[in-house]
């Protein structure tokens, strides 16, 4: 997959970079307040840690890097190794899980409302009661516990289900769009990170609410492919495109985080490269897509004024108290001691991806930015509980690995390109440009110029001697003429 670039791409490069050293900044203040280092220290320490990782850790593996990709070793085997990878990530993860529930006492920790609600209601017959992923998972548990009967194993057995769904879909969704690289970097963090493992034991609907998210971006990568090898106008496309977009409209209606996933769409769409398309395909596209999003988000608002009543004016104002009400305290909620061991390495990891932004081999990462700063934006503006800022640890998980792809695969025929033209002399280049300019296009019914060179004019040349003899060496009279000779001058 790759993605053109744009001078859009230079103002989406200064706001990612001001992302990092915001966090890093964060992260670093808590560090020396845990050293009991003063404010002075923040700034010092961010500049200090910034160097350290870009002399030993970026360098060497970027020179590394360029010396395999000169020696052009191709990896064989490849899907092997990613069949491999997969399923040692889920069986890690499900060891990692059933370790954390036996340790647990199997005993669900947090709030245990869902969970009283279900059992509660097991042996009643009671519906759907919302459009809410807090309703969709009550109703799942409530059937689960009456086919299985009420206990905490089925609950955790429920979500541990769940999860592993979520990242054995979340492989191939992010590898559609973004690369093996970023792949394996999402799903282990998915894996491996504590936050996803506990909330095996809580009876919460974040791991439903994952595994929306991977099948939304799986239909999303999808879309992207279906675009990227047709190029050309088709219904099974503009079907494809349209059903993505309602998708993520009704998504967005359950949780407004999955507008996050709406804009990966929106923009896949307006920098992906094609095979063949003509101009302004991409822009028509887009525009179904977000007007298909849009039908979705109504549709899910239509449902929901059909099955439970109420009025549009209060169904929206519900949507909107529901996910914009300040729950927590934003831009720091990771920033603290319990979650510093694992978020430093994926801070880290995108901190690279600031050096290796224009380079990138693909441009994978630029599509990302948007969602991101928008999930880390509305974070800030209104708050989210920590279940749902798992999603927003899955999106760092994602620059975690643009930040590795960044290092280790960029364009190097770009570089040389550049490089190459920068040696040339201004007289050459100005030269080149007004060549380029002067080319002509002939319109549509006009004839095609003659390529070949015309025929040169004729010269007519005058024959001469190589040498003019004197005059006393002109013999031209012949004295004697004999009677045998055979030709006759008279």
């Amino acid at each position: 997959m790759k993605y053109s670039r744009y001078r859009f791409n230079y103002i989406l490069w200064m706001i990612y970079g001001l992302v990092i050293c915001i966090y890093f900044t964060v992260q670093t203040s808590l560090v020396c307040s845990m050293l009991g280092l003063g404010w002075l220290f923040y700034f010092l320490g961010t500049a200090g840690c910034a160097f350290l990782l870009i002399l030993l850790v970026y360098v060497p593996i970027r020179m590394l890097a360029e010396k395999k990709n000169r020696e052009k070793a191709e990896m064989r085997h490849v899907q092997l190794w990613e069949c491999l990878f997969l399923i040692l990530a889920l069986a890690a993860a499900l060891a990692l899980r059933l370790w954390m529930a036996s340790a647990g006492g199997a005993e669900l920790f947090g709030d245990r409302t869902l969970y009283d609600s279900a059992a509660a209601a097991a042996g009643s017959r009671d519906g759907l009661k919302g459009l809410t992923f807090q309703a969709i998972f009550l109703f799942l548990l409530t059937r689960l516990f009456a086919w299985l009967g009420v206990w905490e194993n089925t609950c955790i057995l429920l979500q541990i289900g769940l999860q592993l769904a979520a990242i054995a879909l979340l492989y191939p969704a992010v590898r559609m769009i973004a690369g093996r690289i970023v792949a394996a970097a999402a799903v282990t963090a998915a894996a491996l990170l504590p936050v996803y493992v506990e909330y095996c034991l809580a009876a919460t609907p974040e791991s439903l609410r994952m595994l929306f998210l991977s099948l939304l971006l799986l239909l999303t990568g999808v879309l992207l492919q279906k675009l990227k090898k047709s190029g050309k106008k088709s219904a099974s496309s503009g079907l494809l495109i349209f059903l993505t977009g309602a998708a993520a409209g009704i998504a967005s209606f359950l949780d407004y985080f999955f507008l996050s996933v709406f804009l990966l769409g929106f923009l896949g769409i307006l920098y992906l490269e094609r095979r063949t398309s003509q101009k302004g395909t991409a822009v028509r596209e887009a525009a179904v897509y977000l007007i298909a999003g849009i039908c979705g988000f109504c549709a899910a608002s239509g449902l929901q004024l059909f099955l439970f009543g109420g009025e549009p004016a209060a169904i929206i104002r519900e949507w909107i108290l529901r996910n914009m009400v300040s729950q927590s305290i934003g831009w720091g909620s990771f920033a603290n001691q319990e979650a510093l061991f694992y978020f430093l390495p994926l801070l880290f990891f995108a901190f690279f991806y600031v050096f290796g932004f224009f380079e990138q081999k693909g441009n994978l990462g630029i599509i990302w930015i948007v969602p991101f700063v928008f999930l880390l934006v509305s974070d800030l503006l209104f708050g989210t509980t920590m279940e749902k800022q798992t999603i927003t640890l899955l999106y760092w998980g994602v620059f975690a690995g643009m930040g590795v792809h960044s290092m280790c695969c960029f364009d190097r025929e770009k570089k040389k390109k550049q490089k190459g033209r920068s040696k040339r002399n201004a007289p050459d280049l100005l030269r080149e440009e007004a060549a380029q300019e002067n080319v002509s296009f002939p319109l549509p019914g006009e004839p095609i110029p003659n390529p070949l060179p015309g025929p040169k004019k004729h010269i007519p040349k005058e024959m001469d001697y190589a040498f003019e003899p004197d005059a006393a060496d002109m013999r031209y009279d012949i004295e004697n003429l004999e009677e045998a000779d055979d030709f006759d001058l008279l």
